[in-house]
Protein backbone atom coordinates (compact mmCIF):
# COMPACT_ATOMS: atom_id res chain seq x y z
CA UNK A 1 0.00 0.00 0.00
CA UNK A 2 1.29 3.55 -0.90
CA UNK A 3 1.52 6.47 2.08
CA UNK A 4 0.93 9.79 1.42
CA UNK A 5 3.06 12.17 1.85
CA UNK A 6 1.34 12.86 5.59
CA UNK A 7 1.70 9.64 6.74
CA UNK A 8 5.46 9.28 6.01
CA UNK A 9 6.01 12.57 7.63
CA UNK A 10 4.00 11.10 10.67
CA UNK A 11 6.32 8.50 10.47
CA UNK A 12 9.27 9.83 9.82
CA UNK A 13 8.27 11.88 12.91
CA UNK A 14 7.71 8.87 15.53
CA UNK A 15 11.14 7.95 14.80
CA UNK A 16 13.20 10.89 15.56
CA UNK A 17 10.55 10.92 18.70
CA UNK A 18 11.90 7.66 19.23
CA UNK A 19 15.52 8.53 18.54
CA UNK A 20 15.36 12.24 20.85
CA UNK A 21 15.77 14.49 18.24
CA UNK A 22 14.07 17.68 18.46
CA UNK A 23 12.69 18.91 15.18
CA UNK A 24 10.77 21.73 13.84
CA UNK A 25 7.93 22.09 11.42
CA UNK A 26 8.36 25.02 9.26
CA UNK A 27 6.66 25.29 5.40
CA UNK A 28 9.57 26.60 3.66
CA UNK A 29 7.90 25.68 0.10
CA UNK A 30 4.45 25.97 -0.65
CA UNK A 31 4.26 22.22 -1.11
CA UNK A 32 6.47 20.88 1.57
CA UNK A 33 7.62 21.16 5.47
CA UNK A 34 10.25 20.23 7.84
CA UNK A 35 13.75 20.83 9.71
CA UNK A 36 15.78 19.43 11.81
CA UNK A 37 19.14 19.62 13.26
CA UNK A 38 21.88 16.58 14.87
CA UNK A 39 24.91 18.27 16.70
CA UNK A 40 27.09 19.46 13.76
CA UNK A 41 24.40 18.77 10.85
CA UNK A 42 21.18 20.68 9.88
CA UNK A 43 18.47 18.46 7.84
CA UNK A 44 16.21 20.21 5.70
CA UNK A 45 13.59 17.56 4.83
CA UNK A 46 10.50 18.30 2.86
CA UNK A 47 7.42 16.00 2.24
CA UNK A 48 5.60 16.48 -0.86
CA UNK A 49 2.38 14.18 -1.61
CA UNK A 50 4.58 11.77 -3.54
CA UNK A 51 7.80 11.91 -2.80
CA UNK A 52 10.42 13.40 0.24
CA UNK A 53 13.53 14.93 -0.71
CA UNK A 54 16.26 16.34 1.65
CA UNK A 55 19.57 18.68 1.88
CA UNK A 56 22.03 18.17 4.65
CA UNK A 57 23.98 21.22 5.69
CA UNK A 58 27.43 20.44 7.61
CA UNK A 59 29.63 22.80 9.94
CA UNK A 60 30.66 23.69 13.33
CA UNK A 61 28.31 25.46 15.36
CA UNK A 62 30.49 27.99 17.21
CA UNK A 63 28.85 30.72 18.31
CA UNK A 64 30.55 34.11 16.33
CA UNK A 65 30.37 37.39 17.90
CA UNK A 66 32.30 39.96 15.07
CA UNK A 67 29.66 41.69 13.38
CA UNK A 68 32.19 42.14 10.34
CA UNK A 69 32.38 38.59 9.69
CA UNK A 70 28.34 38.41 10.24
CA UNK A 71 28.37 41.27 7.25
CA UNK A 72 30.67 39.58 5.23
CA UNK A 73 28.85 36.01 5.17
CA UNK A 74 25.84 37.66 3.99
CA UNK A 75 27.84 39.37 1.12
CA UNK A 76 29.13 36.62 -0.09
CA UNK A 77 26.01 33.88 0.13
CA UNK A 78 23.30 36.49 -0.24
CA UNK A 79 24.46 38.56 -2.97
CA UNK A 80 22.90 40.26 -6.18
CA UNK A 81 25.90 38.70 -8.43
Amino acid sequence: MHKDGLQRMLDFLDGLREKGIHFTIQQTVPDGIMTFTLVGVRVEATFFVECMEYSVFKGNEDVEVDPVLLEKLIAENWGDE
